[in-house]
């Protein structure tokens, strides 16, 4: 147990050796408890109703393994309910993350590459996610619950898999691990003259203090994700959740990375639809700022 004070505010947290822990989940009835508990994950459920749901006869036996399940997995107060662990456990399972493995046959896109206009399709193998380009193989991956794929039809599947996009950068954005929802710091991971000089655009890295997940975005992925620039996206006829963002940059007027103070490591993204334009700075260490929408200047 840790005791950390900040500010006069005492903060205690008490950790367990995670052996332990995933050691309380190795016999079947904790699981068929926790998954009995899971059709109504918020309740509270009394031991008999606990009983009743769970295949055995013994009810000895099955208090010695709810009791395991206690203080970690399951809390005991006017009866049992799931703690945060518990239905962490459960979602798991659901999405498949323990139990399921699963691939498709790559999907067309409806956007050619920004980059070099090859033909861009969609994969998932591993566990990943894949926009990527046939020809010069640029894209982008990220996981996805191999469990949620029999949620969807196939046509269905881009569209799920770049509202799953959204949502899971937007946690990492605002510093979440996708992983352990641990603290994140981020760093500008190419120099802006990258950008001045035609070598790519300039990308972010993101690594987790706590588990050590890493991950690059690009700044372009960034800005279209801000809610400032999907304000501005929505107002033009962008669904900016249900599309990747360079699927999104192929149809606008303009879309461009560049840099406007070599004094300061930072570049700027610009997109322009009609008559107007957002404009933003991806900063030295990883943030987008200074984001605003004006007049179209070109």
């Amino acid at each position: 147990m840790g005791v950390e004070s900040e500010g006069g505010a005492a903060k205690q947290v008490q950790e367990r050796p995670p052996d332990d822990v995933f050691g309380l989940l190795g016999n079947e009835v904790r699981l068929e408890i926790l998954q009995a508990m899971s059709t109504r994950p918020d309740a509270t459920y009394s031991f008999s109703e606990l009983y009743d749901r769970v295949e055995m006869d013994d009810s000895g036996n099955f208090n010695y393994h709810l009791s395991k399940l206690e203080g970690v997995f399951v809390r005991k107060d006017d009866g049992y309910e799931l703690t945060h662990a518990g239905k962490s456990v459960i979602g798991a399972v659901y999405a498949g993350t323990f139990t399921a493995n699963a691939s498709i046959e790559p999907i067309s896109a409806d956007w050619d590459c920004l980059l070099c206009g090859g033909e861009m399709l969609i994969r998932y193998e591993d566990e990943r996610v894949q926009f990527r380009c046939e020809d010069c193989e640029e894209g982008a991956e990220f996981p996805f619950p191999p469990g949620n794929l029999e949620e969807y039809d196939r046509d269905e599947l881009p569209r799920a898999f770049a509202r799953w996009y959204h949502q899971s950068f937007r946690k990492l954005f605002d510093g979440f691990c996708g992983v352990c929802s641990g603290r994140v710091e981020r760093d500008l991971l190419h120099p802006p003259e990258s950008v001045e000089e035609g070598r790519g655009p300039s990308e972010v890295s993101f690594e987790c203090t706590r588990c050590g997940m890493s991950g690059v975005v690009t700044g372009g992925s960034m800005v279209t994700l801000h809610p400032i620039v999907e304000g501005f996206l929505a107002e033009h006829g962008f669904d900016v959740s249900s599309r990747h963002p360079s699927q999104i940059w192929a149809d606008l007027d303009v879309h461009e990375a560049f840099v406007d103070d070599h004094e300061h490591p930072a570049f700027g993204i610009r997109f322009a639809v009609d008559d107007e334009q957002v404009v933003a700075t991806v900063t030295a260490d990883g943030h987008v700022e200074d984001v605003r929408r004006e007049p179209r200047e070109d």
